[in-house]
Parts: C-alpha cells; sequence; structure tokens
C-alpha cells in the first residue's frame, strides 16, 4: 500500500474523534475489540474458515464441481484513542489481512486460485448503535500452480486497490445493517476494471435461551461492482454459533450467487452451496 494512503486513513482517523475530547484522550495499544464489527456473510471477508462448496454448473474452464474453500486471516487492532472514561469510544485503527483460496476436489485438491488481501481501516462508534469506517483495501489475486500447469491458464494480473467508506448499525435483540462504498483509486482499463463498488447486508445474532451463549444467526450480504454492470453478488449464510473462550465458531450453511470470489476469475459467475466452519475475527 502506498504511503500516502496509509497517511489519509489515519487522517481520517483522527478526524474520527470529537474535538472536543482531544485534550483527555488516552491511548491504547493492540486493543482485542472491534469498534466495527466484520461482515458475516461477505464472501471475501479475512477471517479463519473451511468450507465444503458444491458449484452445480462450474464456468470456471477445467474445473470440478466439488471443491474446499480456505479462507485465513482477519481484523487486527493496532491502537485505539478515546477519551478518558470512555474506553469503548473515540476511534481506532485496525489492519485486515487475509487468505482466500479455492481447492478443486475433482483434481487432487489442486490449487485452482487464491486471493491476498490486507487494508488499513479507521472506526469510530458514534451512538445509539451506530458506528462508521474510513480506510483503503487492497486485493491481489493470483492463479494457482497446479491449475496453470494443467490448464496453461496464465495470470491477467488482477489486483484492486480502493478507498472505502462504511456504516453500520446495531440494535437490539441481535439486529444489525450495514452498508459501504469502495471507490478504486487505482485501475486496469485493459482487464476491464472500474471504480465503483457497493455493499450492503443484514445481520441477525440470537441465543437459543435468555443467558445462554450458545446461539443461532443467519446473514446476508449483497454487493455490486462498476466493472460487473453493476451485477448483484448475493450471499447468504445460517447456522449455529458456538462459543470458543472470549470468541465464537460459526457452524452452517453458506448460499452464494454472482462473479467467482476469486478476483482472477472475476469474468465467470457461479452459484455455489457449502457447509462450514467459521471462527469469528
Amino acid at each position: 500500500m502506498p504511503l500516502q494512503s496509509l497517511a489519509a486513513t489515519l487522517a481520517a482517523g483522527a478526524l474520527l474523534l470529537a474535538p472536543g475530547a482531544a485534550h483527555a484522550a488516552r491511548f491504547r495499544l493492540f486493543p482485542a475489540e472491534r469498534l466495527y464489527p466484520p461482515y458475516t456473510a461477505d464472501p471475501r471477508s479475512p477471517e479463519f474458515g473451511l468450507a465444503l462448496l458444491r458449484v452445480p454448473d462450474p464456468e470456471v474452464p477445467d474445473s470440478g464441481a466439488s471443491r474446499v474453500g480456505l479462507k485465513l486471516g482477519g481484523r487486527f487492532g493496532l491502537f485505539r484513542v478515546h477519551p478518558e472514561g470512555e474506553p469503548d469510544g473515540g476511534w481506532q485503527l485496525d489492519i485486515h489481512a487475509g487468505f482466500l483460496g479455492q481447492f478443486d476436489l475433482a483434481h487432487s485438491l489442486d490449487n485452482i486460485g487464491w486471493d491476498g488481501t490486507y487494508g488499513f481501516l479507521a472506526s469510530s462508534r458514534l451512538g445509539r448503535g451506530v458506528s462508521l469506517q474510513l480506510g483503503t483495501k487492497h486485493v491481489s489475486a493470483h492463479v494457482g500452480d497446479e491449475y496453470a500447469e494443467r490448464t496453461g491458464r496464465r495470470r491477467l494480473g488482477y489486483t484492486r486497490e480502493e478507498a472505502v467508506a462504511g456504516v453500520t448499525w446495531s440494535g437490539p435483540r441481535g439486529a444489525r445493517l450495514y452498508g459501504e462504498a469502495g471507490w478504486s483509486y487505482r485501475v486496469k482499463r485493459e482487464l476491464g476494471q472500474e471504480r465503483g463498488r457497493l455493499q450492503a447486508g443484514a445481520e441477525l445474532h440470537r441465543p437459543f435461551r435468555a443467558r445462554q451463549r450458545l446461539g443461532w444467526y443467519a446473514a446476508a450480504d449483497l454487493e455490486a461492482m462498476a466493472e460487473q454492470d453493476w451485477r448483484l453478488d448475493s450471499s447468504v449464510h445460517l447456522g449455529l454459533s458456538v462459543p470458543a473462550g472470549d470468541r465464537r465458531w460459526r457452524l452452517g450453511l453458506a448460499l452464494y450467487d454472482g462473479r467467482m470470489p476469486l478476483g482472477e476469475f472475476f469474468r465467470f459467475d457461479e452459484s455455489s452451496v457449502a457447509v462450514g466452519l467459521w471462527l469469528e475475527p
């Protein structure tokens, strides 16, 4: 990421802190909590997860219908600045980084391809359940070595660097709504890339009984990009939420319809059904 992009993110984060509280600010290094939660049903968000996918009608050439999806990474707090006596307020700078890959069960688990992503995100709670984030995201896409050797497919060199702004509302009884906009500041016109991206979603996280940590969740995510003529990519997750110390595992079903999630294959549309296990980042 260019240094000016990181500087812009830091400046944006500084603006999120109320000026009147600046003289009484406190500093926390590597906070474990997040002021802006990740998107549960986003198929490209960095997290730890393993899923078995079934693609009824594969469009990626020479690929099988049964695949393994692997996600690694998460969102990690770098530091938080908050008013004195309000440790859950102020603003926070996070780094998010991850790996997203698919492996073909029909061809000895050959890696079809993978995306590496990272970014810097400044976030703040504005009150009444509303949080805001500003920052930058980078995606670099790759073709799997085994897939390239078997098919002769060469890398397109798909990358995307964008500035993002998001807002989310967390309501009572585990409800949540969010929206995000991205604007790519570096596009490869020869690949048909365009600048705009829009994303929105809704989630519901509920325990089975009051004061019980074991629960269930349902989440939906919609995304559209200018380079796809604003066609909708839709993702729906439904399953169980299981406590694991201070974190939670999600065991569930994921349905997806839209452009192939790996950037090198963005020109192909695929639908999939997956059963997976994900650790909330």
